[in-house]
């Protein structure tokens, strides 16, 4: 290849890495930094620090959000995981393909989906009730009505947001822009504070925060990340990354625009009144037994 032919890059470019915060997290700067990002989940998957443990807690887990995604090392590395959750900006559909047909982007992660473990909801209270839309609309519930097996997981990726050119007008829709990835672990325990329990749920430990999408093509870009346990940052990046699950869509969605795809069902309330109404007079039916029963001296 002729040197005028050659990719563009950037000649003899210093790239660093720097230790910050506690011990194990770095910040990264120039390019591969995505490098930095899958060596972090690689770390914590590893348990380098002993920090990273978590009583009653083996399962290795990330909610995340870019762009997009696509790199295959980071991808191979998020499939190694016990749970996982990333949501991307929603794509455009390819021109010229049957309406069940997906671009090729799209297909790889669709493929992805169906090999990986997804995030199962029941340890994410914000999550675990949400359940699929029937004909565009919440499901109307009654008593005795338990989450649909097809809702306890949510598939690794997801997409949210609108397509590009939706409005007639070309113009450029709200994305996601912001690039995160949480690290932390399911846990499980026979108990709580009133006593014996299920209880399940998630404990976040490190943020990376970064300018690069997760992307092969931001290799080759001059970027910006870095790793973080701050508490604060912990809790907001979760109840973020929350909500975009929450709100979320499929690979290729029909709607052009935001629609999430789950949501809380709606309640029969006759059917829930008249459920409780018969728990009342249980109750007050096995109190009168008990006031007939002879005393024991």
């Amino acid at each position: 290849m002729a040197e005028d032919d050659a990719a563009p890059h950037f000649d003899q470019w210093y790239d660093a890495a720097v230790d910050v915060g506690a011990e194990g997290n770095q910040a990264f700067f120039g390019r591969e930094v995505l490098t930095g990002l899958v060596q972090g989940i690689r770390d914590f998957q590893e348990r380098r620090q002993e920090r990273w443990e978590q009583y009653h807690g083996p399962g290795t887990t990330l909610l995340g959000c870019a762009m997009w995604m696509d790199d295959s090392e980071l991808l191979d590395e998020i499939a190694g995981l016990e749970a996982a959750c990333v949501v991307v900006t929603k794509q455009p559909r390819g021109k010229g393909l049957q309406p069940s047909a997906l671009p090729d982007k799209l297909r790889r992660l669709a493929e992805f989906n169906k090999r990986t473990h997804g995030l199962p909801v029941e340890y994410f209270p914000q999550l675990e009730q949400l359940t699929t839309l029937v004909d565009g609309k919440p499901p109307i519930i009654g008593p005795g009505w338990t989450l649909p097996d097809q809702d306890r997981t949510i598939p690794t990726v997801r997409t949210i947001g609108f397509r590009k050119g939706f409005g007639g007008n070309g113009s450029m829709p709200p994305l996601l822009h912001a690039k995160l990835a949480l690290l932390g672990r399911l846990w499980d325990h026979d108990e709580d504070d009133l006593g014996p329990a299920d209880v399940t749920r998630f404990t976040a430990k490190r943020l990376w925060v970064g300018s690069a999408n997760f992307t092969a093509a931001s290799r080759r870009s001059l970027e910006f990340g870095f790793w973080t346990e701050e508490p604060v940052l912990l809790r907001g990046a979760e109840e973020f990354l929350l909500q975009l699950i929450a709100t979320s869509e499929g690979i290729d969605p029909d709607a052009h625009v935001h629609e999430p795809q789950r949501r809380l069902p709606d309640y029969d309330d006759a059917a829930m009144a008249e459920w409780a109404a018969e728990l009342d007079l249980d109750a007050l039916a096995r109190e009168a037994d008990e006031a007939e029963r002879p005393h024991r001296p």
